[in-house]
C-alpha cells in the first residue's frame, strides 16, 4: 500500500501522534472519493475507504505486537505497557476522525454543499435519530408513562453496558477475522461523535458567526463526552488489540505451540480489562443520563 510506503508501522509505533494527521487526511479523502463515486452510499463508503487504507498498516502493527508477545517465555505484568503504544495509535486515529468529520459536517454548508453534507452523513444522522427515539422510549418521555427505565440507574447501566459489550465483542471478532477490521467499527463511532460535535459547531456559528471560534467551541463541548466516552473507547481499543494479536498468531500457525498459550492468556486479560473499562463507562453514562432527566 502507498500509505505503508510513506509511513511504516515501525515509525508509527515510535511516533503514534502521526496517526492523528494520517486519519484526518485519509478520512477527508475517503469522504470526497465516496461522494464522487457512489454518492448514494457515501456515508458508509467514506468509512470503508478509511478502513481499506489503514487495515494493512494496522495489521503490520499487530504482527509486530504478536512477535513481541511470542518472544516472552511467560506472561508478564508489563504487557499493558507493551500494548499502550497500540492504544495510543488507536486513540489518535479516533481523535483525528472525530476532528475531521466534525469539520466537514459543519463546513460543507458554508461551502454551499448542504446536499452533499446530508448525503455523506446520512447514516450517522439516522443513527443519532435512532438513539434519541430509544432514549425517549426508555424514559417514557417524562415518567408519567413510567418508561422501561425512567430514572432507574441500574436499568440504564444494563442497557448501556450490554450494548457497549456487544460492540466490543464485535471489535474483537472483526480484528480476529480481518486482522484489523475493528478500524471500521471505531471509524463508525468516531463519525457519529463527529456529527454530534458538528451540530454544536453549527449551533455556535448561529450565535457568533465565526467558524474557527465556533469549531473550537464545538470541540470544547465535545469534551463533555469524556467522562464515559474515554473508558468506553479504551475498551474498544483493547478489544481490537486482543482480537488482532490472536488472529495474527493463528495465521502464523502458532495455535499449537507454547507461544500461543502466552498470547491467548495475554489476549484474555486484555478482554477482561476492556470489560472493566466498559463497566466503568456504562456506570458513568447511566448516572449522566438519569441526571439529565
Amino acid at each position: 500500500m502507498v500509505l505503508e510506503a510513506i509511513v511504516s508501522s515501525k515509525e508509527l509505533m515510535k511516533h503514534p501522534l502521526v496517526m492523528l494527521f494520517i486519519s484526518i487526511i485519509v478520512s477527508a479523502a475517503g469522504l470526497w472519493i465516496a461522494y464522487w463515486t457512489f454518492p448514494g452510499s457515501s456515508s458508509i463508503l467514506g468509512i470503508a475507504f478509511v478502513t481499506i487504507a489503514l487495515v494493512p498498516l494496522m495489521h503490520s502493527i499487530f504482527v509486530k505486537e504478536e512477535a513481541i508477545e511470542a518472544e516472552s517465555d511467560s506472561w508478564t505484568p508489563n504487557f499493558l505497557e507493551r500494548h499502550f503504544t497500540v492504544v495510543k495509535i488507536y486513540a489518535w486515529f479516533f481523535i483525528g476522525l472525530i476532528i475531521s468529520y466534525a469539520f466537514w459536517y459543519s463546513f460543507l454548508p458554508i461551502m454551499g454543499l448542504t446536499d452533499m453534507r446530508n448525503q455523506v452523513f446520512e447514516e450517522q444522522e439516522n443513527a443519532l435519530g435512532g438513539i434519541e427515539k430509544l432514549k425517549s422510549r426508555m424514559t417514557g418521555n417524562a415518567t408519567l408513562q413510567g418508561g422501561p427505565c425512567g430514572k432507574d440507574v441500574g436499568c440504564w447501566f444494563q442497557l448501556v453496558f450490554y450494548n457497549n459489550t456487544f460492540v466490543m465483542l464485535l471489535s474483537v471478532l472483526f480484528s480476529f477475522i480481518y486482522g484489523a477490521g475493528a478500524v471500521f467499527l471505531i471509524g463508525w463511532n468516531a463519525s457519529v461523535i463527529g456529527v454530534v460535535i458538528g451540530k454544536e459547531v453549527i449551533h455556535s456559528m448561529a450565535i457568533s458567526g465565526n467558524f474557527l471560534q465556533s469549531f473550537a467551541t464545538g470541540l470544547y463541548r465535545g469534551l463533555g463526552l469524556l467522562p464515559h466516552g474515554l473508558p468506553e473507547a479504551l475498551g474498544y481499543f483493547f478489544g481490537a488489540i486482543a482480537g488482532g494479536i490472536i488472529g495474527v498468531a493463528i495465521i502464523k500457525e502458532k495455535h499449537r505451540t507454547h507461544e500461543f498459550a502466552i498470547i491467548a492468556k495475554d489476549a484474555l486479560i486484555t478482554i477482561v480489562i476492556a470489560l472493566v473499562l466498559l463497566f466503568i463507562g456504562a456506570l458513568i453514562e447511566a448516572m449522566i443520563i438519569v441526571g439529565s432527566l
